[in-house]
């Protein structure tokens, strides 16, 4: 940790943000040093006086008869089933054994133990325990969704699953007294933790036998966490305003909204839906894009703001303009960037796995759902014709919208300046290039990342984040420049990885060029984030899409000196073979081979390496969902010479025919199209673009 980079966080965080931090070390600490606890007594409430209008679950099981296959109702029911017995879906992937009755504080991979008593600010101070996200995963209660909706497919499981989930909510509140152990360390946990009991709650237990012994628990315990989050709000508001922010304002909102008889009530509800009201504006740019630029925190955000709809409207008020137009660009942006096949979009930024509330049985890569739900909220239309992804739309709207008309997004180039997100789309192919300065803090190091989406398939990939806690190095190599679609000078990231989830120095960037003419796309973009090094270099990218199957990316690297560059790409987790010396990777996927080519200015094969799975050091690895990785094989060109230097790699679905004349006039045909093109100082020039016999 040098000064040079000490003074750099000083100036990103600001005089606010710095007096602020240096107040809140020294309040945490004092606070981990201290012996006293917080009060273990819980108020006496009325039980809640009203209820979020979640839809029957009887009208869901009529309404979604047709639209969920037997199948997917019946793996519902057994991964409720395995939840009685303490055997939780983690991060809508894999199984964990936590225990039954459930232990809370064994981590149940590693099986280290945390200290239940210790005060909150000090929890979480033990290192090699594993990584806290997973012991904290069966304390978001995904189970209760899980029990409630299996319940309104099973009904006569209704009473089993009612009382396994009371029993796990009064062992949980047995096991954790306010302000002591993990669960009370983020306030975001406790806000998931809540909304989870409210929705069972509502959806189940008030239709059993189990509904009046939970109601008072409940009601103490949304109490008990609004009374933390708010005497703990200005870590979350000042200095991580994004998600955390959102999720405790939601509680507070949420709180004040269904216990109106608390003393607190009124102004938990106002500082809630201030906060909200405030953040809708700040934490989603005006084009549409999430301030963490992370489409899986995007979603969890979205979430959160239908759930606050939800809540208004059980209120008898109606939703927040701010919130509404909020989710409303926010579905532009994320149907531009979603692969209509699937449902999926690019495993772009921090991938923590978190999906606040599991509404549905797709896949938990699949943005249908919130999409569909988000757009009947908001416009009073569907996206998608009916299927699975309506589920969360019953129940967060009723299922008389979904026979709302039905729009379905336009799928076009566009670009999305404000965020620096761009996509060119063809009719069945896309690529989505990350370029633009950032304006806020920011976890992934990947500034000129090109994912690419071909028939269908995801063949050019983000590798996502796997786990943040567990194991320094795997944080890093899915976070830094290295594993990303994009080129590394000199062993350097493009920012500096300063802490666990910090980086100085924020990359500034430009677009320079964004142009759809029918036939093909062309996106043009530099970054500075090297300029701080030796050299002061810059890394200028031009991406050429002939619509359907060829794209051609020509890298220019500019600056003074002898450099190594180190181009990258992860392909999709396909059967590989590759051709070292001839600079090509083949992918060969179910809708035929997919030819990655790396070449010099000159069309000359550039000579390549490639691996999957390596663990030492790790390389050629993809993460979908947290905690769970695939071997993808990584792809990487290294090369060393004097500045300016061109590297160009073509993408091809099929074999390309390339070549190059002497005066710089390149000409490469796949299938049935052809390009030809100048290619000057890394741009693309006198471009033509034609059909050809194969």
């Amino acid at each position: 940790m040098s000064i040079r980079d000490l003074a750099q966080e000083l100036v990103e965080l600001g005089p606010r943000g710095t007096l602020f931090r240096v107040a809140w070390e020294l309040r945490t600490g004092l606070q981990r040093r201290a012996r006293s606890v917080p009060s273990r007594a819980r108020e006496a409430v009325d039980v809640m006086a009203k209820r979020v209008r979640f839809e029957d679950p009887a009208a869901v099981r009529e309404a979604m008869h047709d639209r969920i296959d037997a199948g997917a109702v019946s793996s519902l029911v057994r991964t409720a089933d395995e939840a009685r017995r303490g055997r939780i879906v983690c991060f809508g992937k894999w199984t964990a054994e936590f225990g039954d009755p459930i232990d809370w504080h064994r981590h149940p991979v590693t099986g280290a133990r945390y200290d239940a008593a210790a005060p909150w600010a000090r929890a979480l101070a033990s290192r090699g325990k594993g990584d806290i996200k997973i012991p904290w995963e069966v304390a978001r209660f995904p189970h209760a969704y899980h029990f409630a909706r299996a319940a309104a497919f099973a009904p006569d499981r209704a009473d089993s699953y009612a009382a396994a989930l009371l029993e796990h909510i009064a062992g949980f509140a047995d096991a954790n007294p306010p302000g002591l152990g993990i669960h009370w360390a983020s306030g975001q946990e406790i806000a998931v933790r809540l909304l989870a009991w409210v929705f069972a709650a509502n959806t189940l237990l008030r239709h059993t036998p189990s509904g009046a012994a939970a109601e008072p628990l409940l009601a103490a315990s949304l109490v008990a966490g609004a009374r933390h989050i708010e005497s703990h709000l200005d870590y979350s508001r000042i200095a991580v305003y994004n998600n955390h922010l959102l999720s405790e304002a939601l509680a507070l909102y949420a709180t004040g909204v269904l216990l109106p008889s608390a003393a607190d009530a009124p102004r938990w509800r106002a500082t809630g839906q201030r906060l909200l009201d405030e953040q809708a504006d700040r934490q989603f740019y005006a084009d549409g894009g999430y301030i963490q630029q992370s489409h899986t925190y995007h979603r969890v955000a979205m979430q959160y703001y239908l759930w606050a709809c939800a809540l208004t409207r059980s209120n008898g008020a109606r939703p927040s303009a701010s919130w509404l137009r909020a989710l409303d660009r926010s579905i532009d942006f994320l149907t531009a960037h979603q692969n209509p096949d699937d449902g999926r979009l690019p495993n772009y930024g921090a991938n923590d796995g978190a999906l606040p509330s599991p509404l549905s049985t797709c896949d938990f890569a699949d943005m249908r759902p919130l999409l569909q739900a988000a757009t009947v909220v908001v416009r009073g239309e569907r996206l998608y014709e009916p299927g699975p992804w309506d589920e969360e739309t019953a129940w967060l709207a009723g299922v008389g919208a979904l026979d709302a008309p039905m729009r379905p997004p336009v799928r076009r180039s566009v670009s999305f300046a404000a965020t620096g997100a761009h996509v060119l789309r063809g009719e069945r192919s896309f690529a989505a290039f990350r370029c633009g300065t950032l304006r806020d803090r920011f976890s992934q190091i990947d500034m000129l990342h090109v994912d690419v989406w071909w028939r269908g398939l995801n063949v050019l990939v983000d590798g996502g984040s796997f786990r943040y806690n567990d194991g320094a190095e795997w944080h890093n190599h899915f976070m830094r420049t290295s594993s990303h679609n994009t080129v590394a000078i000199d062993g350097h990231d493009q920012m500096l990885h300063y802490r666990q989830f910090k980086v100085l120095y924020w990359t500034h960037a430009t677009l320079l060029n964004f142009a759809d003419r029918g036939d093909h796309a062309v996106c043009v973009g530099e970054h500075y984030g090297y300029r701080r090094r030796r050299g002061r270099c810059v890394h200028q990218r031009a991406v050429l899409f002939v619509k359907d199957d060829l794209w051609v990316v020509a890298d220019r690297l500019t600056g003074s000196g002898e450099h190594t560059a180190r181009l990258h790409w992860l392909g999709g987790p396909f059967p590989w073979s590759d051709d070292a010396g001839r600079g090509r990777l083949v992918l060969h996927t179910p809708a035929g081979p997919f030819v990655v080519q790396a070449l010099d200015d000159r069309g000359c094969a550039l000579t390549a390496s490639a691996a999957a799975g390596q663990a030492q050091p790790p390389r050629g690895w993809l993460s979908r969902y947290y905690g769970d990785k695939t071997a993808a094989p990584s792809f990487a060109v290294e090369t060393r010479g004097t500045f300016p230097l061109t590297l160009v790699t073509v993408f091809a679905g099929g074999e390309p025919r390339v070549a190059v004349t002497e005066d710089h006039r390149w000409t490469i045909a796949v299938g049935g199209r052809r390009a030809a093109f100048t290619l000057a100082d890394g741009r693309f020039g006198d471009l033509a673009i034609d059909t050809c016999t194969s």
